[in-house]
This record gives C-alpha cells, structure tokens and sequence, in this order.
C-alpha cells in the first residue's frame, strides 16, 4: 500500500439547512486497498459518496485527489479525474446487449458507435478484468450477478482509480455473493484502483475489507483495520447516536389476550417465497425494521395490494388471497406511502386532498364529477383540527405546508376511513423535524390506546430508525433478504440485538 493516499478528505462537512448530513469526516484511501463504510440508514453514506463524485458540493473541509485539493462541481469532472461509482439501482438499458450497456453515454461527440465497435471495446474491458459473462446478449437476459458485473465494467471505461460500490451485493442470490467478493479481492490484487465498499452486511465487510470505516448520524465513530476489530466493535460504534426524541408513554397490555387483526405466515412475491410469521392486535403498534433493501416496504405492499403476490392471510378473520387496494380499505386496512409525494396532490388544496378519498362516502354532489363543497369543507375542517395541522387556509396548496404538517393530513385523512382496523404507516417521520416526529409518536399511541377498546386499532409502523421504533412500538420485527428473521417484545428491545440481527441476517441465537 502506498503512503499517501490515492483520495482523502479532511474534515469534510455537508449541511441542508439545519440539518448536518456528514459531519466534519476525515477519510482516506489508498491504491491496492478496499476501504469498506457501514452505518445505518440514514447515517449519511450516500451524502458522503456523492460529496466525492461531485453531485454535493463540500460546506467545510477540504477533499484530496493523488496529492492534489480538488473541488469537482460534477459527476462528469470527477469521472474524467478517476472516480466511478457503480451505484445500487441498476442503471442498465434491458433491450440493449452488455457491450451497448458498457459503452452507453461514452461515444464519442454525437456518434454512436457501431456493434461491432461496441463489442470490441466492452470485450477490451472484459479481457482486462478477467471475466466471462456474455456481452452479445440482451442483459434483460443475464442473472443478477452478471448484471452486476456489467455495471462494474461500464465503470471500468473511464480507467478508475477509485472504485465506489454501493451495496453491490443487494440484489445478488445468495450463490452469487461469494463469487463476487473474490472478484473485487482480484481487482484490488492485480490492477492500481483503490474501491470504497459500502454494504449493511457485517460478514460481507470482514471478509473483503482491509480496513472498515463507520458512520453514525454522519460522524465517522470508528475506523481501523480489519484485523483489529470484531463485529461486535463495529456494531457499538454504529450505536453512539446524538439523536433525542420524545418519549411517549405507552399502556401495559396483555397482548395475548387481544383480538389478531392480521395474521401472515408467507407469501410470494418479486420471484420469491418469502417468511413473514408475524401478527398484529387490536391497539398494539408492530414495528418493522431492516438496512436498506430488507424488505419492509416489499411485504407490506404486498398484503395491502400494492405489489402482485401470491398470498393467503388472515385480516379480521377473513381468508385474504387477491384483493386490490381499494377492497383492502374498504375491508378496514390502509397503507400510508414512504414517499409523501406519492401520497397527495402537490397543486390542489387541503380540502382537496382530504376529500379525495372519501367522494363515494357522501360528499359528491348531484350528477358525475360534481361535490358537494360545503360538505366537503366541513369535512376538512375536522379532519384538519383533530390532528393539530398548522396552516393558513384550507385552500392552500397542501405542497405550501412543512413536512410534519403534510404528514399529519395524510395520516389524518386515513385514519378517517369507515371501519378502520390497520393502520400500516412506511417511514411516517422520514424528513420531518423531531418535533413533529414527537406529535405523530403521540398520535400513533393515541390510536391504540384510546380508553374505548372498541375504537382501538392496530399499527404497523415501518421506519429505519430504530430509536423511533423503540420508543413507540409494542414489538418490532427484523427483516433481511425479504424475510422476517426475528420478532422483539418490548420487555426484551435492546437496540444491539436488533441492529446485530439486521447486520448479520440471522437470528442472534444462531
């Protein structure tokens, strides 16, 4: 390894507003070497990652390249300096061959190159890298982990020095990981390129890194070689967390004796069977947690009609196999969205957005495509009160509110529905300010432990932090690779255990 690093940032710092997403980091790496990051969601590696490729721009601090202070204003300069990213979503076209994938975006002037030449190029790479995946088919064609490397040799156009993969095994069968942990060992061995590897996976980190580098709340807590850690060292340091939330107070139940409101065993989905032993009661809050691409949002989707699955579960009492979104709210289960974007009407109005739903429960008019405003009005002006939403009017766009404000609406319009029973709420807090993290804690626990037992309702709360989860929850689920893995009462959360089993992917007594 040589003495100087290849790449090294000296107390580099990214801030939106307030906010501080990697927080006065120093980081190095050098050729020949694979420099691994872990954290939890949420921890600030993809702010780091894009602050090195040029999508951020750095706040503080000063980012090195070979010996050389540089500042990249895009993705474009720092690619053509030496620094290629093979991010986790697959950027690849399906209908075009490997080769065409590899040389995509790289011809020269407005030229595209003919096959012949793209073949002959990709082959190039291909030869170099010592691989031998097919590059004449379409890669709609290929397995997954051929894709992967397709994605890998694309990046190797530009003749990287440095390497950045971002989850890279994610997608990859469970045959396919080992395989390709050797290959990027090779790279390291037998070309001078440096990779920054970032994964969830623990066991995957040990067995490729020369050195692990942690990031908690965007603070580097923990950096060293490989061979002077254990895992149980990695996991504490993701664990030094400055983040505050409000407690909520949360009523003793004996949940045994509580009426099931859903009771899932498997179901198959995305190609796969998957294990999904859990239930949920009438007012106790289920968390679901799991690293980036466990699937938590997979599995609800699926049982709320979202996702084409095959499936059979208990909701109510009621056998469900094939039922649409709106038959699972109409039965009393409604999903709120892990993106609010998708779950409003950026340019119509509260009242507009509030009463969308709800046009078949008598607030239309007289005559298709007419309502009747005044009903509707009154109707969003409960619903709006009952959940505290700050705003100045309600035919104010509802994009003009903060994200708390908008989040309280549509959790407010959904708890709304006739005969609601499951409520299933996907990241409710994602980009909201801790105060109004606080109020929907509040209003979750206010859901399920209303004094009228007959009103009460079950949640499941899906979110990747796990300090909201074990503030307000009354068990939590861990997923990894689709399935869940282990379920936590809250006499026994201990947020080790539960980080150590998503990390790891098993149980923490196997």
């Amino acid at each position: 390894m040589e003495n100087q690093a290849i790449l090294r940032f000296d107390g580099a710092t990214k801030r939106f507003g307030n906010f501080v997403a990697v927080d006065h980091v120093n980081f190095e790496v050098h050729n020949k070497e694979i420099v691994s990051i872990i954290g939890e969601n949420g921890a600030g590696k993809s702010t780091f990652c894009k602050m090195l490729t040029g999508v951020y721009s750095i706040d503080d601090g000063d980012m090195y390249f070979e010996g050389k202070k540089v500042n990249y204003k895009n993705t474009t300069e720092s690619m053509k300096a030496g620094i290629s990213m093979v991010y986790q979503e697959r950027n690849l076209v399906g209908m075009l061959t490997g080769a065409q994938n590899i040389v995509l975006g790289h011809e020269p002037g407005k030229r595209f190159l003919s096959e012949k030449q793209a073949y002959e190029e990709a082959l190039a790479i291909r030869d170099k890298l010592h691989l031998s995946i097919p590059l004449d088919v379409p890669v709609d064609e290929l397995g997954a982990g051929e894709q992967q490397l397709i994605e890998i040799m694309r990046a190797f156009y530009n003749h990287p020095k440095v390497l950045i993969l971002d989850e890279p095994t994610a997608s990859l069968g469970e045959g396919e990981v080992e395989p390709f942990l050797r290959f990027v060992k090779e790279v390291r061995d037998t070309m001078d390129i440096a990779i920054i590897f970032i994964s969830h996976k623990i066991e995957e980190l040990f067995a490729i890194s020369d050195r692990i580098a942690v990031l908690t709340d965007g603070k580097n807590t923990l950096t060293d070689r490989v061979e002077n850690l254990t895992q149980i060292q990695v996991i504490m340091a993701m664990l030094r967390t400055g983040k505050s939330y409000g407690r909520v107070a949360v009523e003793e139940k004996e949940f045994d004796k509580l009426p099931v409101i859903l009771d899932v065993q498997k179901a198959v989905y995305d190609g796969k069977e998957h294990d999904l032993r859990f239930q949920v009661r009438k007012g106790e809050v289920v968390g679901f947690y799991g690293l980036v691409g466990s699937g938590r949002t997979e599995c609800a989707e699926a049982l709320f009609g979202l996702k084409k699955s095959e499936k059979s579960y208990q909701f109510n009492g009621e056998t469900i196999t094939k039922c649409s979104t709106r038959e699972m709210i109409g039965r009393g289960m409604i999903m709120t969205p892990e993106m609010r974007s998708n779950g409003m009407f950026k340019a119509l109005s509260l009242t507009d957005n509030i009463c969308n739903l709800f046009l078949k429960k008598g607030l239309a008019g007289a005559g298709i495509g007419v309502v009747n405003r005044k009903k509707c009005s009154a109707f969003a002006d409960k619903i709006l009160a009952e959940n505290d939403v700050k705003y100045n009017s309600a035919g104010q766009a509802i994009s003009s509110l903060s994200g708390g404000n908008i989040q309280k609406i549509i959790i407010g319009r959904s708890i709304a529905i006739e005969n609601i029973s499951l409520l299933i709420l996907d990241e409710p807090t994602n980009g909201i300010d801790v105060g109004a993290k606080f109020e929907i804690y509040q209003k979750v626990r206010q859901l399920t432990d209303v004094e009228d037992e007959e009103k009460r309702i079950g949640v499941l709360f899906i979110s990747s932090e796990i300090d909201e989860l074990l503030n307000v929850c009354d068990k939590i689920y861990v997923f990894a690779d689709g399935n869940i893995i282990q379920g936590f009462d809250r006499v026994d959360f201990d947020k080790q255990s539960i980080l150590s089993v998503a990390v790891r992917g098993k149980r923490t007594n196997e």
